[in-house]
């Protein structure tokens, strides 16, 4: 009887490329979902960002493997067609090139390793937290609006891998926990830097200094293993002369992700708390 199977499989209707094709399919499927409901077991308490990281990797890893599978399986009937449908193939190419370019910017993201999922990014503009990236786009949820406020603007915005091959990537939280944090604040070239920088790194050097010995050794130990050259991790405020309208004051600081915001608003709010006592300081 198995015999008279194969014979049907192999000589009939259904060719065997196509059964072995399902088949496969399936037993990767059920692999993958074996795999996430062995690691979320586990791992009862892992957060919500871990979990949906999992999801996209072992997503992604199977629609590679599954492509992989097929081409393993149909090897013959696509090299006759090649041989058969060269011009069209060229055609192909052709008409694909954003599809190509969009694999090719995957590919250099996975290999680099410029981001994954949860990481605060920049590319060509877009400012975001990346919830999803699969072969063809990345898509995050949008800070904004302004460009001072870090906060999610409650909308997604998606862009295509093929932008990764000729934009740079800006990455917030490279150092992993903690985050170096800059901004620019414009200032009336008639106000006096000398009366609002004081109050400001007064401030700022209040909000950090809960952290500050926390992310020196964590610095320390990222540039002793990772090799890289690490900023410190006291607050600094410089001026910067920009026009003869305004200058600007530059504020960087180290904190945890979650409270970069925090201080940087507080260093705002008092920013034009300052700024209001001066101009109406002659009234």
């Amino acid at each position: 009887m198995w015999q008279t199977i194969t014979e049907f499989i192999n000589h009939g209707p259904i060719r065997a490329e196509l059964v072995q094709s399902v088949l496969m399919i399936i037993g990767i499927l059920l692999v993958r979902g074996v795999i996430l409901q062995a690691h979320f077991r586990r791992h009862p308490l892992l957060e919500i960002e871990d979990k949906r990281r999992w999801v996209v990797v072992t997503r992604n890893v199977t629609l590679i493997v599954v492509i992989f599978g097929l081409l393993a399986i149909w090897a013959a009937q696509i090299q006759t067609l090649a041989l058969s449908m060269f011009a069209v193939a060229a055609a192909i190419v052709l008409a694909t090139k954003e599809l190509i370019m969009c694999l090719s910017g995957s590919v250099l993201r996975a290999t680099t390793k410029q981001y994954s999922v949860g990481d605060y990014i920049e590319v060509g503009g877009l400012r975001g937290r990346v919830v999803d990236i699969n072969l063809l786009n990345t898509l995050m949820m949008q800070l904004g609006p302004n460009p001072l406020v870090g906060q999610l603007s409650g909308k997604t915005v998606s862009f295509p891998n093929s932008l990764l091959l000729g934009q740079s990537v800006q990455r917030d939280n490279v150092l992993g926990m903690f985050v170096i944090h800059t901004f620019e604040i414009p200032v009336p070239i008639a106000l006096d830097s000398d009366a609002i920088v004081p109050g400001l790194q007064m401030l700022v050097d209040k909000l950090c200094a809960p952290y500050v010995d926390d992310i020196t050794l964590y610095l320390e130990r990222v540039q002793t293993q990772k090799l890289f050259i690490t900023p410190a991790a006291q607050p600094r405020i410089t001026r910067v002369p920009h026009d003869d309208k305004v200058y600007n004051i530059v504020v960087r600081f180290a904190a945890p992700v979650p409270k970069r915001l925090e201080i940087q608003q507080a260093v705002l709010d008092e920013f034009i708390r300052i700024q209001y006592r001066l101009l109406n300081a002659n009234r």
